[in-house]
């Protein structure tokens, strides 16, 4: 799947398309191709299903789509990220847990305990340089989805913890077509809403792309032709 952005119109193979959900804008349904089929696949990728604990890292357009997707799949859900403001914002999404990684730095503890000492389930992972914390929260036979390395692309890793749970590590890129369709039903059955931190005209590109840079957003940017 390619990105293609700033463009009034492009051509594409019909099997590049799928329908947009019946639920959304265009604008809210232009949020989906990367970001949410990205959550979406980290979720399937991690077997996820009623009952179990997800931990998503930060409050950015992949973090905040797998909140909604594990909850619309009946997951408890706990949300890290640096920002107190934010974390009230996620608990307003429905997410079950929350904990500040700058106040708590060894936060693979205090998510552990909120699940009373299992552990996470899922973990989506965003940071990449957060593994071992990861490692550390996660619960026996749990799975971590590494979709992104946004705190670096090299970390140290105690193997033991990854034999003594017997946990599995997965890299996903985006998904399949029939991932897309799939999450698109979900969208419209469930009544997801993508969080759309800011719109921008085309003429205000460069302010949406430095936005995105400071990380001061809260899920999705937008830039609307």
């Amino acid at each position: 799947m390619r990105a293609r952005v700033l463009q009034d119109y492009i051509v594409v193979p019909a099997e590049d398309a799928v329908a947009a959900p019946s639920n959304l804008s265009d604008l809210e349904a232009a949020t989906l191709p990367i970001a949410g089929v990205t959550a979406w696949s980290a979720l399937v990728e991690g077997d996820t299903k009623a009952g179990d604990w997800v931990l998503v890292e930060g409050t950015g357009g992949v973090a905040l789509f797998s909140l909604q997707f594990a909850k619309a799949m009946g997951a408890r859900v706990a949300v890290i990220s640096s920002s107190e403001e934010k974390l009230v914002r996620v608990q307003a999404l429905g997410a079950d847990c929350t904990v500040n990684y700058h106040r708590t730095p060894n936060w693979g503890n205090a998510v552990r305990e909120a699940t009373g000492g299992d552990g996470m389930d899922v973990i989506v992972e965003t940071a990449g340089s957060t593994l071992p914390q990861a490692l550390s929260a996660l619960a026996l036979g749990g799975c971590i989805s590494v979709v992104g390395f946004l705190g670096g692309m090299e970390t140290q890793l105690n193997i033991v913890p990854l034999i003594e749970k017997m946990i599995r590590i997965r890299g996903v890129a985006v998904g399949a077509r029939d991932r897309f369709e799939a999450m698109n039903r979900a969208i419209t059955s469930e009544a997801i809403k993508p969080v759309v931190e800011a719109v921008f005209p085309l003429e205000q590109a460069s302010d949406a792309f430095a936005l995105m840079e400071r990380g001061g957003h809260f899920g999705k940017i937008v830039i609307e032709m």
